[in-house]
């Protein structure tokens, strides 16, 4: 039946019902609707106001028998009772899920003209009265939706009456559900009415309809398609929310605050104004479904508007923002997924992205932020490890103090920089050294994942391999960032192999850094930040005599090259140390009695450079003494720079491979076992620059019974995947527990853990195990590489 087409904008069809459902009365008055304002007495109840039908005979929408909501005065009814509080209000079984007003009985009959009769406010009135009154609310809506007979005045009455029923009545699920999309309903059927600020803005907000085909989402979305207008971040969100093709994962679930940000700024960032829709052909159609019998569902074509939620290209683009999302939250969602942690410990923060932190602005940050800026102010960065986990306001781990961190605690401390806005060197992730809580670290502005305008320039001015932020923001060091870093280890032995650090020998190491016009301004803070750390560090020559053992004669030259220069940078070197730099020279497996010769091989081809200002600083000892720095030019063999920024040269093909696996280990392992493994390592990453006499990787030393055998896992090879299968059959592993194991099988923990992450990394994208003071096997990851499988 169509009953509404006003300017070829739009039509109403309402579905009828598929049996009649007629009930006739002897009264054969025409049913009418009563005003708000006109007060009756219907069987001695004085009803003061209106918003119902009364009379007779009046035919359904429908079609089919009389309307169901209206009053027939011609029926028997209940004495009259007045309402108060406590009034317990009668109802039977003639109330049922669809009430009608005549097949009540007199006793209902009576209760339900009890309530009209009063303010209609009783909170435990049974529902099925409240329903029976809003039917004719609805009917007189859709009935007069396509003429003047509500006037605006009227139907803003009646909108504020359905939004008081809402407010009473609407912890009712199925009453709470109708009259939300009724008010919604409303507010499109006189969209124009309600963009009228002085008539509504008495209004309370409506309630959100809970039905998935939200009407007025629909609608807005299809007048922004429709006016080529950009949608918004609110609108796309409420988009992917709708979409039939699209099921929100275990992140958006558990962390849905954060979730909605996130797709927030991501969204912003994809779609700076806002992403624009060409409209479709597809008219839209929206679907209202009444409460009441008498009228059901209601379809509303609009002519003029698109319906852009046929489509499927803007969906998948929000479905790749959500994603990038749920990737970027998963961490954070794991962690805070375990019943024994908590969403607002600084665990959990410093997992959350770096933009919402940078958000919230927590206090934390604050904190940190004003105390790593004093740091580089006063000392140039340089502090402390113990000094650094002060700022997490988590207690240090009881007899800690000689033990080096473990990964989740380089972690934090990482995070906790990067989020601030810092770098801390040496970050595991670019030198691999391990840290003992009293240990130096120096904090530098900007940190690791600072993409910098200068980093992009120097990229595009050489066309170099530099350093740079991939995708996710994440910084990749070039090759020569660690062809300078060995260098810079290098040079740092020597210019400490005294006790003194004098300013000319900084002043070459700085050389190295400041004049490679490869390295990008991130490596270069990096790297100099490295440089401090070194000169206040130790030397640990751990692992270099076993990847310097496979260099040739060319290749040991230069290290030797490096080494002289410093040595010379302050104008002259003292018998004293040529003794130092024979003992340095046998410690790297060089001939020390070349030491003489090379330096008269450098100083012979000593070229002056450009003085560099600036002081990086003078190692404690040095501070103590009083020693004066030399005033003696600075000089220094500038070809060690020439093959350090050489693409092709010999030099950079050594270094790489040197620092292919540049692990620094604990100091509790012997000088020879270290030495073993590192030769263990050159032959996964040396890229065929390593002689053939290496020793190889640990999946190299397993039987080769076993290696004829198929793999138990897709991608992992068998030994690993026998070690994974043992340890997914519980949570927890103690670290002398999952030795045991390794060593059953003839694997290293550390490469074997590493190997298996790595593996799960590919097959879900997160590792399965985590390295603590015990072995934690994440079962959800578990379950993920199951599925995957």
């Amino acid at each position: 039946m169509n009953i509404y087409n006003l300017k070829n904008f739009a039509s109403f069809f309402i579905h009828p019902l598929t049996s009649k459902n007629n009930t006739d009365s002897s009264n054969k008055t025409a049913g009418r609707w009563v005003g708000e304002h006109e007060a009756m007495v219907i069987h001695g109840r004085s009803i003061k106001r209106g918003f119902y039908y009364f009379g007779g005979q009046l035919e359904t929408l429908i079609g089919y028998g009389n309307e169901p909501s209206m009053i027939d005065d011609s029926l028997p009814v209940a004495p009259p009772q007045v309402i108060h509080r406590n009034t317990q209000i009668d109802s039977d079984d003639t109330l049922g899920y669809w009430p009608r007003y005549a097949t009540l009985s007199a006793k209902c009959r009576g209760a339900y003209l009890d309530w009209l009769a009063s303010d209609r406010t009783h909170p435990q009135t049974p529902i099925g009265y409240v329903f029976i009154y809003f039917a004719g609310i609805e009917r007189r809506i859709i009935e007069n939706i396509n003429n003047e007979v509500v006037s605006d005045a009227e139907f803003i009455a009646i909108y504020t009456e359905v939004m008081r029923l809402y407010v009473i009545y609407g912890e009712h699920y199925s009453f709470g559900k109708y009259t939300a999309d009724f008010l919604e309903f409303m507010r499109l059927a006189r969209s124009l009415l309600f963009e009228d600020t002085s008539l509504i803005a008495h209004l309370p907000d409506a309630p959100v309809p809970t039905n998935n085909a939200n009407l007025s989402f629909k609608l807005d979305l299809a007048k922004t398609v429709a006016l080529g207008k950009p949608i918004s971040a609110k609108l796309a969100w409420q988009w992917l929310n709708f979409a039939d093709n699209y099921n929100f994962k275990t992140p958006a679930k558990r962390c849905a605050t954060e979730f909605k940000k996130l797709f927030n700024i991501y969204y912003k960032q994809s779609f700076a104004d806002g992403m624009v829709v060409k409209p479709n052909k597809t008219r839209l159609k929206i679907s209202y479904h009444a409460s009441s019998r008498s009228i059901m569902t209601v379809d509303l074509t609009l002519d003029d508007l698109p319906d852009p939620t046929r489509l499927t290209a803007p969906v998948n683009k929000l479905v790749e923002i959500a994603e990038k999302s749920n990737d970027a939250l998963d961490a954070y969602s794991r962690y805070v997924g375990r019943e024994s942690n908590c969403a607002d410990d600084v665990s959990a923060l410093m997992l959350l992205p770096k933009i919402l932190v940078e958000q919230q602005n927590p206090a934390i940050i604050q904190k940190f932020k004003a105390w790593a800026t004093q740091v580089i102010d006063a000392d140039e960065g340089l502090t402390t490890v113990k000094a650094l986990w002060e700022h997490l306001d988590t207690p240090l781990p009881k007899g800690s103090e000689n033990k080096a961190l473990n990964k989740k605690q380089n972690e934090l401390l990482i995070n906790l920089a990067e989020l601030s806005g810092f770098g801390i060197v040496p970050d595991q992730r670019y030198y691999r050294s391990k840290l003992k809580f009293d240990d130096y670290v120096v904090l530098f502005a900007g940190g690791h994942q600072y993409n910098s305008q200068a980093d992009s320039d120097s990229q595009v001015d050489n066309g170099e391999n530099t350093g740079d932020n991939d995708s996710n923001g994440e910084f990749i060091a070039s090759d020569c960032f660690y062809q300078v870093k060995l260098a810079l280890r290098l040079g740092a032995m020597v210019a400490t192999i005294d006790g003194h650090v004098y300013k000319s020998e900084i002043d070459v190491l700085l050389a190295l850094i400041e004049s490679n016009h490869t390295l990008s301004t991130t490596e270069k803070k990096s790297l100099t930040a490295y440089l401090l750390w070194q000169l206040n560090t130790p030397a640990n020559m751990t692992g270099l005599k076993a990847k310097l053992a496979t260099l040739d004669d060319s290749q040991m030259a230069f290290i030797s090259q490096v080494i002289i220069s410093v040595a010379l940078a302050n104008g002259s070197v003292k018998p004293e140390q040529i003794k130092q730099i024979e003992k340095l020279y046998h410690a790297l497996g060089l001939d020390k009695s070349r030491v003489t010769s090379d330096i008269h091989h450098v100083t012979t081809r000593k070229k002056t450079a450009q003085k560099i200002g600036k002081r990086l600083v003078d190692v404690q000892d040095n501070k103590a003494s009083g020693t004066q720095s030399s005033d003696n030019t600075l000089s220094f063999d500038a070809d060690v720079l020439a093959m350090l920024e050489s693409e092709t040269g010999e030099a950079k093909a050594m270094l790489a491979s040197i620092f292919a696996d540049d692990k620094e280990v604990d100091d509790t392992v012997d000088n020879q076992s270290v030495e073993n493994q590192s030769l263990e390592s050159q032959s996964v990453n040396s890229q065929d620059k390593l002689s053939s006499d290496a020793v190889a990787s640990d999946d190299q030393y397993q039987d080769q019974n076993a290696k004829d055998e198929p793999p138990l896992f897709a991608g992992l090879d068998r030994a690993h995947g026998q070690l994974y299968q043992q340890l997914i059959i519980k949570e927890a592993w103690t670290q002398q527990e999952v030795m045991a194991l390794c060593q059953s099988l003839e694997l290293m923990i550390n490469g074997a853990i590493e190997t298996i992450n790595d593996w799960a990394f590919e097959v879900v994208g997160a590792p399965v195990l985590e390295e603590d003071d015990t072995i934690i096997v994440d079962l959800e990851i578990v379950a993920e590489i199951t599925d995957e499988l």
